[in-house]
């Protein structure tokens, strides 16, 4: 598809261009390419060196570091390994578009425009990996019959990597039959993963989940913006590999974001449950929908929302609706997406120096978001979607 290399080579061009920073200097360019050269010492992750990734992220790292003698040569190639995932995803979007409702054009630019504007991190950070697996959930998904199975497993590579794709199986088993073999299959896959790293380095895989429950409160989460927009945040420090928030309320937001996060899902899970109760069965084109207002759900309530985040989202949003309803859900997740590139990085320094306009770009990237969720609750299914078979 001629949209998929035009995004491609829009990416690949606009990601050359980052400041050294962003790029050359990357922190998170240089653990990937560590993890993957350790391992091609023959060096076990979590037992012979810590990473603080889940199992399902290694192989992301290990072509590029094979077939590089540099870092300008791992960055390059990995940029590349992720353009191409990208360009996967953009088309099993597409093509799970006319599986649900004949137009493809508008889920497919929307993705390509939402990628495009999230150029600083799509090709910088191994989240192109979890949009390639719910993008594949979606497709066979769309399909259902004996594809439904690849439909899970597609969810397990996406957990097995980046956790927050199991997210999407609940939507998935009310939507289609034979939920007890996929979540079977799903949990299988997920296994396959970390069965092995358990075994060989147990305590250094639960180090890298302690590490990942350890953090504070991100500058970029929506409780962080609040508190800033509140004057309650007078301090900044960098810790866990990000920035967080400091000052008076930072540790109750800290302390309730557990509980926000649970409220913010079971909110979710009651509404699609109740559709659920109302028709039987979800509809077709339920399962991107209810996936991507899981996902928000959890990006709303966490203590952390990296920049990166958005990119789960690209097969998702798009498939939610169509015609009138979908392009303005679409117009809003681009919006979203253009809000947090001018956060990050264009507006970065004056985020972490509390200076107009950083945090007021932040609060409405982060108020976008929550009109993003709101809609997906929102969205009536009867008439808008076709029912599964």
């Amino acid at each position: 598809m001629p949209l998929a290399v035009l995004m491609c080579a829009g990416l690949l061009i606009l990601s050359s261009g980052l400041p050294p920073d962003l790029r050359e200097n990357s922190n998170d360019l240089a653990l990937y390419r560590e993890a993957g050269e350790s391992i091609l010492r023959g060096e076990v992750p979590y037992r012979d060196f810590f990473i603080e990734y889940p199992p399902g992220s290694l192989p992301a790292f290990i072509p590029p570091a094979l077939a590089s003698a540099s870092k300008a040569g791992f960055i390059n190639l990995f940029s590349f390994e992720m353009a191409l995932l990208l360009a996967a995803a953009l088309l099993l979007t597409a093509l799970t578009a006319r599986k649900l409702r004949d137009a493809w054009i508008v889920p497919a630019t929307t993705f390509a425009l939402e990628a495009l504007l999230l150029y600083p991190v799509a090709l910088t950070r191994y989240d192109a990996v979890v949009a390639l697996s719910l993008g594949l959930a979606a497709f066979f998904a769309a399909l259902g019959g004996r594809s439904l199975v690849l439909a899970y497993a597609s969810l397990g590579l996406g957990a097995a990597a980046k956790v927050v794709p199991a997210l999407a199986v609940p939507p998935l088993a009310l939507a289609r039959r034979g939920a007890a073999r996929g979540c079977a299959v799903f949990l299988a896959v997920v296994a396959l993963f970390f069965l092995p790293f358990a075994l060989l380095g147990g305590r250094g895989l639960m180090q890298s989940f302690a590490y990942q429950a350890g953090r504070g409160l991100q500058v970029e989460s929506l409780a962080a913006s609040v508190l800033m927009f509140l004057r309650s945040a007078d301090g900044i420090v960098f810790e866990h590999g990000a920035f967080e928030v400091l000052g008076e309320g930072v540790g109750l937001a800290t302390a309730l974001a557990p509980l926000l996060t649970l409220l913010l899902l079971a909110a979710t899970g009651l509404v699609m449950w109740r559709e659920f109760r109302r028709y039987g069965r979800l509809a077709a084109g339920a399962f991107p929908r209810y996936a991507a207002a899981l996902i928000l759900a959890f990006m709303l309530g966490s203590r952390v929302l990296s920049p990166q985040y958005m990119i789960w989202l690209l097969p998702l949003v798009p498939l939610s609706a169509g015609g009138v309803v979908g392009v303005i859900i679409c117009a809003l997740f681009l919006a979203a997406c253009s809000a947090t590139t001018l956060v990050f990085p264009v507006h970065y320094g004056d985020l972490l120096s509390f200076r107009f306009p950083g945090p007021e770009l932040l609060l409405a990237r982060n108020l976008l978001l929550v009109m993003l969720w709101v809609s997906m609750l929102s969205l009536a299914s009867a008439g808008l979607e076709k029912r599964s078979p």
